[in-house]
């Protein structure tokens, strides 16, 4: 099978049709059922088939049979996070003859879904994965849970968490060895507020992570597990914020400034939580002025959003500066189709420019909840129904304000 795909490509790509091949060697049936697979043949005349296409078949069939060597090790320096060998893979199997017509065709056409997903080419990853999952009934076990596992990834990058969550959940962690997509549950299950799901999926993730030393995944995962960790109780927030600070201190020894970002960026996002403003302004604007020397446009977004939104609950600003920084983040959320903060921006526009204050809640209420909704954003939907809370009940609306304090209230049991 592989000698005839390989005689096929060479023949092909010499420009000879099997007639020309064949003469003086072989018939054209035989050469055609060889290139198929569908004949025995005697290394004498794959010996002379190969001197005509001046061709090494040894070496060629090691070619072919390391391709798949070849994709997992792509797809580990992809899990690891090892930039600078996940694109010297990337030339080599460029360099591969087989790699777009072997079995191996969609392996590699996932992969590079993840690829193009990693540097933000979402529309592109987006299409590579549509046209494997087109040819689902082609695939391996291997090769469809990992096609879930980057759909996962993709709606988890454009912040539609239930559909994130609806092909993670479909793994089967006994015919997929890749366990990193507990990580993108867990995450995913964060985004949604599921704080025992985000924790049960971490431990494994956190587990498999220290199983394969992949150091880099055991901060992202100790991040995330922090994160659950959040309480109203202020002894025990001083204590999260400690354990903040150690993992950032980790971060700085291995040189991680992205994750050292991120860890600060969420230690922001809990003093804005807890109400601690002037707090939450300082972390953000570190996390603002590491953004110009490091480029990470997901955790930027977040940090204008949440600078912006405490200097204006600090009522202690300077407009302009707000004002500099809301079009810089609506020019990031336009460039990466991030309808979420697209809306962020717009209503946090009409407070910084002392609009009327009931179109900012009416834009809250019927347009931004609704799609926070529909993505399954619970961290961002239990922020801002607080605030649709408060103003329902400033504005006398007490039926609004108890059906949507009712979310939040177990009915009591007798």
């Amino acid at each position: 099978m592989k000698e005839g795909l390989i005689i096929k490509y060479f023949r092909e790509r010499a420009g000879l049709t099997q007639t020309q091949l064949g003469e003086g060697i072989c018939s054209v049936t035989h050469i055609s059922k060889i290139e198929r697979g569908q004949t025995q043949y005697s290394s004498e005349i794959t010996n002379l088939i190969c001197k005509r296409l001046n061709i090494d078949l040894t070496l060629e069939l090691e070619k072919f049979d390391t391709l798949e060597i070849k994709l997992h090790e792509w797809l580990e320096a992809m899990v690891k996070q090892q930039n600078e060998y996940i694109e010297w893979i990337k030339e080599d199997l460029a360099q591969n003859p087989y790699l777009h017509f072997s079995e191996t065709k969609y392996f590699h056409s996932i992969l590079l879904a993840r690829y193009q997903l990693m540097h933000g080419n979402f529309d592109k990853g987006k299409a590579l994965l549509e046209s494997c999952q087109v040819a689902w009934n082609s695939l391996e076990r291997f090769e469809r849970n990992l096609l879930q596992h980057i759909w996962g990834i993709y709606f988890l990058n454009i912040h539609n968490c239930k559909e994130a969550i609806s092909h993670l959940k479909t793994i089967n962690p006994k015919e997929y060895n890749n366990h990193e997509f507990y990580f993108h549950l867990a995450t995913s299950s964060h985004l949604m507020n599921d704080k025992v799901k985000a924790y049960h999926y971490g431990t494994l993730a956190l587990s498999y992570f220290r199983a394969t030393n992949n150091f880099k995944r055991i901060l992202d995962t100790e991040t995330v597990l922090l994160i659950q960790m959040g309480t109203n109780d202020l002894c025990q927030f001083e204590e999260t914020v400690k354990k903040y600070h150690t993992l950032i201190k980790s971060c700085r020894a291995h040189k991680e400034e992205v994750r050292e970002m991120t860890l600060w960026h969420n230690l922001a996002v809990e003093y804005f939580a807890k109400g601690f403003y002037s707090e939450a302004s300082e972390v953000y604007k570190k996390v603002l002025d590491q953004s110009d020397l490091i480029p990470n446009p997901s955790v930027k977004l977040g940090a204008i959003r949440g600078y912006v939104h405490s200097c204006l609950n600090l009522d202690q600003y300077n407009r302009q500066n707000l004002r500099s920084l809301l079009d810089d983040g609506r020019r990031l959320a336009e460039q990466f189709q991030n309808k979420t903060y697209q809306f962020v921006y717009y209503m946090l526009d009409i407070l910084l420019e002392d609009k009327d204050i009931n179109d900012y809640y009416l834009f809250l209420e019927n347009t931004f909840l609704p799609h926070l909704h529909e993505i399954g954003n619970s961290t961002l939907i239990n922020l801002y129904e607080k605030e649709l809370f408060h103003y329902y009940r400033k504005s006398s609306q007490h039926e609004k304000a108890c059906r949507l304090a009712a979310k939040y209230f177990e009915p009591l049991s007798h």
